[in-house]
């Protein structure tokens, strides 16, 4: 509709310097002066050229790498002292049986006994297989004599070993190693492995001493290659701390942390390589952070303007069911929906029109003479829901080359959708439109391209529509792939800063275990990759300052509601209820406006990854509310008017936020605190901290995880300014009033 006036104050922030890699934490080892050396094989550096997919190779230790490798061979030069005997003497050729080569001969003849003979004294050698390489005109017994002169015959050569390399198994303490024949022949190595083995080790040198407190590294040895692989670190390179032993079977890249955040320079991975001819292992990328990662520290925490009912979203869909199981349930829990707004059922083809007026009249779009936004998004704002739309295209839906003119095609749609949809002349359903859901199968140009002409397309019409690009990521600059390309600095652009009003991204909460599997975990977890928030904070901090950031895809997956949960990733269905009430206190936490769970309801389509994370059961379960369904309609209905104010605890003894009225002076109405702990752990305890001000609790409750969802517990003991809280990884919500309103908090 046309406003007979209209008044827009529009504020643009200008962007004095623009960096697309705001967001990143630099790894140590990526840092100037940083080089890495290995025992053996080509190109180590390729451990630090910050591609998970190439690696340095190791040598094979065996079947002849080992011969010079004086950590290997026990054996090598032995023979250059007495310890070697040929006929109970010495010739010249002796020292030849240990040089650690195949390519040298030692010539055995038929002594004064009628015999030819080799004997090698191996005691204190300990050692755990040996190789023999020979000439033989005739039978030539290899014997072992242990440590109580017990002679054991363990093989007996002939012209078919000529030049082969034999191999023999130790398992007793040697004193002596005999070869013997009646006929003479020749040796051209004697070599022994050590009861170490065959080791390799790659080492990365910081070039000064480093803080560290992570160190993440990718060092899938390859397949059935390494007895063991082991994380060391020296601050010095000659007194090493074995940091971690790690799993060489381990897949993917995998985060070890330290204790305690420890000052050194160099980092080594350590591999126990399997005793098998031309096996090599690998390793494929080796960094190191301070205790706080690759995700940074967190930010200030300062008064969060939004509140959670206006934080508290959920996805949805087209048709995501009928009264009472469609809008009007998922609005007792959120404040907005946001849809998948495909654009392939808006057009056939992205450079046409999409017909929106044709649309309204009851004609459907462009692609589809059935559809009615109108209608659809009308329904989700009877039932007290704004909309936010992510209009969704992928390479494999339209691929690049089917949009001729990218550029004017993008914003064509844009203005049609703004001058339809959004609050200014539009019909104003539509509060949020975003370009792309993941749109990571396109490059980075032509994304950018795209975005920068849909903005612009809203922008010529809308001025109050928010306006927010794709969700990304800004952590790691990954190698452009066909699926992978979601890292923010490459994709949004400064030309796009006065366009867009907000900034996306999505963030689950995983960790990868020491086997490289990828497994949920309690957000607050300090791997957990739920931490990327804070990346993309640092990034919006930088490039568009107080604009805010949106989290418009978490959550977990569970059971519950007689539908199973099969992968690696799901969780309980009270750890999921306990870990959403707890991620949505983070995200206010963290200043979000946004917060918006994936799913509105479980799928039917599998049992995995993403289809178990719905507030509800599936369609065919009646859409049965589920634990954290209870657990936000809880929350909203304690601190649903709430605001984060302050932070007064966030270490591993607790967490303590203040929640109030938006205005910073008026009083603190509500203390939140619990353990960050995974849901399972049942530990309990008492944390005191002090208030700002003065607070007199009035009435305290716990959030359980399970049927009900909230408990009433005692108030908490305070004694001036000081609160005792009884903690555990269930939320206290403690409802308070003050005396005086609270000037500063945090």
């Amino acid at each position: 509709m046309l406003l007979a006036s209209l008044t827009l104050l529009v504020i643009v922030h200008a962007v004095s310097s623009w960096d697309p890699d705001a967001g990143l934490v630099t790894s140590w080892t990526k840092k100037g002066g940083v080089t890495a050396n290995a025992s053996t094989g080509n190109n180590p550096g390729l451990v630090l050229d910050g591609n998970d997919n190439t690696h340095w190779t190791s040598a094979a230790c065996l079947p002849t790498e080992f011969l010079l490798q004086p950590n290997v061979n026990v054996l090598l030069n032995l023979c250059q002292t007495s310890a070697c005997q040929i006929n109970g003497g010495t010739n010249q050729d002796v020292h030849l049986l240990t040089d650690g080569s195949v390519y040298t001969t030692s010539q055995v003849a038929v002594g004064q006994n009628n015999g030819a003979k080799v004997s090698i004294n191996t005691i204190g050698k300990d050692i755990t297989q040996v190789s023999i390489w020979g000439i033989y005109n005739g039978d030539t017994v290899l014997k072992a004599v242990d440590i109580l002169g017990a002679e054991t015959s363990m093989y007996t050569f002939n012209q078919s070993d000529n030049y082969q390399r034999r191999t023999f198994a130790v398992t007793t303490t040697l004193n002596q190693i005999i070869l013997k024949s009646a006929m003479s022949f020749s040796v051209k190595e004697i070599a022994a492995v050590g009861h170490k083995g065959c080791q390799e080790r790659i080492v990365v040198d910081l070039g000064v001493l480093r803080r560290i407190g992570v160190v993440r590294t990718r060092h899938w040895a390859g397949t059935d290659s390494a007895y063991s692989t082991s994380l060391l670190m020296s601050a010095d390179g000659q007194t090493w701390d074995t940091v971690q032993a790690l799993q060489p079977t381990a897949l993917q890249a995998v985060q070890t942390r330290l204790q305690s955040p420890t000052e050194y320079r160099y980092i080594a991975i350590n591999y126990d390589v399997k005793l098998k001819n031309h096996n090599k292992v690998y390793c494929w990328e080796i960094d190191a952070y301070d205790e706080y990662g690759i995700w940074g520290p967190a930010p200030k925490a300062t008064a969060n303007p939004v509140s959670i009912r206006q934080m508290l979203g959920v996805n949805g869909i087209w048709g995501w069911g009928h009264n009472p199981n469609g809008p009007t349930l998922y609005s007792r829990v959120a404040s907005y929906a946001r849809n998948y707004h495909n654009l392939n059922w808006d057009v056939k083809d992205p450079d046409f029109d999409p017909q929106f007026e044709q649309m309204g009249q009851g004609n459907g779009t462009n692609a589809f003479w059935w559809l009615n936004w109108d209608k659809e998004y009308s329904n989700w704002r009877s039932a007290g829901l704004k909309v936010d739309t992510s209009i969704q295209f992928l390479s494999k839906t339209f691929p690049a080359s089917v949009w001729n003119t990218p550029s004017q095609s993008a914003y064509r749609y844009g203005r049609e959708f703004g001058r339809h949809f959004g609050p200014q002349i539009g019909n104003g359903l539509v509060t949020a439109m975003e370009v792309g859901n993941e749109p990571w199968d396109y490059s980075a140009d032509f994304y950018a391209t795209v975005l920068e002409g849909m903005t612009a397309g809203v922008r010529d019409v809308d001025q109050i529509m928010d306006v927010l690009p794709g969700a990304f990521q800004a952590y790691i600059i990954a190698p452009e792939e066909p699926t992978s390309g979601n890292y923010i600095g490459n994709r949004v652009r400064s030309a796009v800063a006065t366009n867009i009003s907000v900034v996306n991204t999505h963030a689950y909460s995983f960790v990868t275990d020491e086997s490289g599997k990828r497994v949920a975990t309690y957000p607050e977890h300090p791997d957990s990759t739920f931490n990327s928030v804070r990346n993309m904070i640092r990034w919006r901090d930088v490039n568009t300052p107080c604009k805010p950031v949106w989290l418009t895809e978490w959550g977990w997956d569970a059971d519950g509601g007689y539908e199973d949960c099969a992968a690696t990733e799901c969780v309980t269905e009270d750890a999921q209820a306990l870990y959403g009430a707890r991620g949505l206190f983070l995200a206010a936490r963290l200043g979000l406006g946004r917060a918006t769970w994936y799913f509105y309801a479980n799928t039917d389509t599998c049992n995995t990854l993403f289809c178990r994370s719905g507030l509800t059961t599936t369609a065919k379960h009646n859409f049965t509310e589920k634990a954290v369904f209870h657990m936000f309609e809880s929350v909203l209905g304690k601190l649903g008017e709430s605001h984060f104010r302050a932070a007064l605890s966030e270490d591993k003894h607790g967490y303590v936020y203040l929640f109030g009225p938006t205005n910073i002076f008026q009083k603190v109405t509500h203390i939140v605190a619990w353990l960050p702990l995974g849901a399972s752990d049942v530990t309990t305890t008492s944390k005191s901290v002090m208030l700002p001000v003065t607070l007199k609790p009035t009435a305290t409750w716990r959030l359980t995880g399970t049927d009900p969802a909230l408990q009433d517990e005692a108030l908490p003991h305070v004694q001036g300014l000081s609160i005792t809280l009884a903690l555990s990884t269930k939320p206290l919500i403690v409802k308070v009033t003050s005396p005086d309103p609270v000037v500063t908090v945090g």
